[in-house]
């Protein structure tokens, strides 16, 4: 019976300490909900512009957004109860000749020619990807990232 007692007191602490955390922490500084939902958009900036466009395409799931160079951001976010939108941004990065590789070369080129598409969809620095490119080139420089990594 000692040693169920002995586990569960650091457990209550630790949720004591978790709840007062997100409880009293100020507005001004980054939440705990950041880390689970995305940060808070301030409208006028660049985050809102992806929040909105990823809001009005695909209802806040993964939307993809390109600057032309290889930058490739998949988006998400969502309205709270508030009337904040949380968004939030994984960035990845395709270099325009990794290892020789004709698959890269073409993304790359492939993201600029969507980037400077007549009619393009703009959110700030970024323009707006159909869902099959922006999966392909998202997967494919998150693939050349970790390769990067384990070297």
């Amino acid at each position: 019976m000692n040693l169920i007692t002995e586990y569960k007191r650091p457990l209550y602490t630790a949720a004591l300490l978790l709840l007062a955390l997100f409880t009293f922490i100020s507005p001004a500084s980054a939440s705990g909900l950041d880390f689970l939902f995305g940060r808070k958009a301030a409208p006028g900036t660049e985050l809102h512009a992806l929040g909105t466009q990823a809001m009005e395409h695909n209802g806040g799931e993964a939307t993809y957004f390109t600057n032309g160079k290889g930058r490739v951001l998949e988006v998400r976010a969502r309205h709270t109860k508030e009337g904040f939108l949380r968004v939030s941004v994984n960035r990845t990065y395709i270099p325009e000749n990794y290892d020789g590789s004709r698959t890269a070369e073409s993304l790359y080129h492939r993201l600029a020619r969507l980037a400077g598409a007549d009619g393009a969809v703009k959110a700030g620095r970024y323009t707006l990807i159909d869902d099959k490119n922006g999966w392909e080139a998202y997967r494919y420089g998150d693939m050349v990232a970790k390769a990067l990594d384990s070297e």
